[in-house]
């Protein structure tokens, strides 16, 4: 005699549609895991990057700290090549050596630069010609977000650290091509804490 096939009962239907179903709810958490794990991961790594990028920037602009004194905004006088007023609303303001002139630009090769912290972002403006007036409008470049704190202070010839500088005292002519020992930049992120970076200035 034949034997009679024997066809899956509906039971064991419904436990395989139901393990079908389990599975393909595990793989799509597991996908949406992972893929949430990959954003948050490229998020991490850009961060990484702009901060690196400001830090990059912020030190190579003290290390070719140019003594040149520019031209003040209104009148006949002149602004130290380093600025620092604790009082002032601006961070720092300087002038940078090694300005790169590619398209050969009618200026020259120092460039006046200031840093200041609006809300919580560090910005870093620059003016397209190195003796700048009211004409010349500067030209701003968002650095970092995020920033809860900045802090400079400059190292003297006494091995003493100033948060403002020129240092009071200073005769004027001394006072506009002074240059500090070190600088040291310390910036407070609401998501890395402190970055503190000391910077040679050289001689």
């Amino acid at each position: 005699m034949m034997r009679r096939q024997r066809a899956f009962t509906l039971i064991e239907v419904l436990v395989a549609t139901v393990i079908l179903a389990i599975l393909s709810v595990m793989a799509h958490r597991g996908v949406a895991e992972t893929r949430l794990a990959v954003e948050r991961t490229r998020a991490h790594m850009d961060r990484v990057r702009e901060v690196q990028r400001a830090v990059t920037l912020i030190t190579a602009d003290f290390r070719q700290l140019a003594p040149r004194p520019v031209r003040a905004l209104v009148g006949d006088g002149y602004r130290p090549a380093l600025e620092r007023d604790p009082n002032a609303i601006n961070l720092v303001e300087l002038s940078r050596a090694g300005w790169s002139n590619t398209i050969g630009a009618p200026r020259g090769t120092v460039q006046r630069v200031l840093y200041l912290v609006e809300g919580d972002k560090l910005i870093r403006r620059h003016w397209q010609v190195t003796d700048a007036t009211l004409a010349n409008e500067p030209v701003s470049r968002e650095l970092l977000t995020g920033v809860d704190r900045v802090q400079v202070r400059y190292l003297n010839a006494s091995r003493e650290w100033q948060e403002q500088w020129p240092q009071l005292g200073t005769p004027a002519p001394i006072a506009l091509r002074a240059r500090p020992l070190a600088v040291e930049f310390l910036i407070v992120l609401s998501d890395y804490g402190e970055i503190r970076r000391v910077i040679e200035v050289p001689g």
